[in-house]
Parts: C-alpha cells; structure tokens; sequence
C-alpha cells in the first residue's frame, strides 16, 4: 500500500482483515506510523463495537508492516495499491518507481478517483497490469469499490 494517509491506511486495514499481508508505505516515519497507528485505532473501533474479535484484531495486526522503502517493498509484493494525493506529477512518479521496483507480473492499482487511469499506465512498461481501483471513505465501512 503506497500512501498512509486517510485512504491508504483505510485499505491496509481492510486488506489486513481480509488475511493479506500489508506492508504500509510513505515518504517518513512520521507518516507510516500515522498510519499504523490509524489502523491499530480503527481495529480497535472494531472490536469496542463488536465488528470483530480481538483475536481477529491481533491477527490482523499482525499482517500489517510500515515502511518507507518503496523500491524493496514493491519487489515483494503480488499487487501494489496506490493512494498518493491527486496530483498526477505526483501519481506518474510513483508509477514509474513502482515500474522499475516491482516484479514483472505485479499488478499497480491506483486509488484515483479524478485522474486518467490510462494516463498513468503510461508511465509504466505494464499499461496492461495497471488498473484504477477506487475505494469509497471510509474504506473499512463502506463495503464498495
């Protein structure tokens, strides 16, 4: 997951409930754990409301990792989600370095709700594996993509 803002670290933690491990990229420590630490808050809303177990929170902690790694980060991973602001100097950067990082069969998502999914493909060698994946906020409660 790149971006550990309000939307990144939304899909961390649903992706984490679902049984993926997550690891949570930003540009500092200060903003990873901003964002670990919004997951932890929001798990914890959870279980105070009965959504899920503390077991299931544990669990679900347990698959979340924060770093600022990008270019080792996206080596390892299957499929990589973005959710950077809505600047696309911003967003084809971030598709360029996670190009050249990530395995050749990974799949890069952008969380674009605003911007050319087409146009950020572009930035890549893999037009084909980049897809426009938006997700509704707030993400652990709106069941909709």
């Amino acid at each position: 997951m790149v971006g550990a803002g309000t939307m990144g670290r939304g899909i961390a933690q649903v992706a984490a409930r679902a049984g993926y491990e997550v690891l949570l990229h930003d540009i500092d420590e200060a903003r990873v754990e901003g964002g670990l630490s919004g997951v932890r808050d929001g798990l914890a809303k959870g279980v105070a409301r009965g959504k899920l177990s503390e077991r299931e929170r544990e669990e679900a902690l347990a698959r979340l990792r924060g770093t600022t790694d990008l270019d080792r980060s996206a080596v390892q991973a299957d499929l990589v989600i973005e959710a950077v602001p809505e600047e696309m100097d911003l967003k084809l950067e971030t598709f360029r370095r996670l190009d050249a990082a990530a395995s050749d069969g990974t799949i890069l998502a952008t969380n674009t709700s605003s911007l050319s999914v087409s146009r950020i493909a572009e930035a890549t060698k893999r037009p084909g594996l980049v897809v426009g994946m938006h997700f509704f906020k707030p993400v652990p409660a709106m069941p909709l993509v």
